[in-house]
């Protein structure tokens, strides 16, 4: 192939060529910062919008949850008050039925002047009194609470007559409930 046209038009039709190609990559760079500037602006959008109604869902959420927290002081005084009660209901006596079995252990002709039940007494030391008929019969009473097993320790402190003609004698027993006897019952 011959080349017919000046050194000089040459030159001027590469830098033609040459200035178009770089145009065509100006503007194509052009589009695509402009493509990628809209897509920016589109998840920032997004974004934004996503952001307010996980706001306002948490916000929503925390209005709940204020709203449950009287909801909530409930239950938990409830169950602090459902612990109490089964305390306390682990810790009761069944007086009656103490009581009736230290009535069944005693002679028909003595009868308790005083009597200590309480949680306090079980495992200690605390003093019965009982008024009987005869020397005799605090003897027996004696025996009768010993071999009972609700008594774990049973002692004379003394036996004093008095001027009652019924029940003249009234003995002062020291005596130990059994921490047992809460178990059989």
């Amino acid at each position: 192939m011959i080349n017919l046209l000046a050194p000089d038009d040459r030159r001027q039709l590469v830098a033609a060529r040459t200035n178009s190609l770089l145009l065509r990559y100006a503007l194509l760079l052009g589009v695509f910062i402009l493509l990628l500037v809209a897509e920016m602006g589109g998840a920032y959008v997004v974004l934004s919008t996503e952001k307010a109604r996980n706001e306002a869902i948490i916000l929503e959420n925390e209005q709940k949850t204020q709203q449950y927290a009287s909801v909530k002081a409930d239950a938990t005084r409830f169950s602090t008050n459902l612990t109490t009660a089964k305390y306390i209901l682990d810790q009761q006596v069944p007086y009656t039925t103490v009581i009736l079995k230290l009535a069944s252990v005693l002679p028909s002709d003595a009868v308790f002047e005083k009597l200590t039940i309480d949680p306090n007494t079980f495992g200690t030391s605390t003093t019965l009194l009982v008024r009987t008929t005869s020397y005799a019969r605090s003897v027996d009473v004696k025996t009768n609470l010993q071999n009972s097993g609700i008594f774990s320790d049973v002692n004379f402190q003394s036996v004093v007559q008095g001027t009652d003609t019924t029940y003249p004698y009234t003995a002062t027993y020291n005596v130990t409930y059994s921490k047992d006897l809460l178990k059989k019952l």
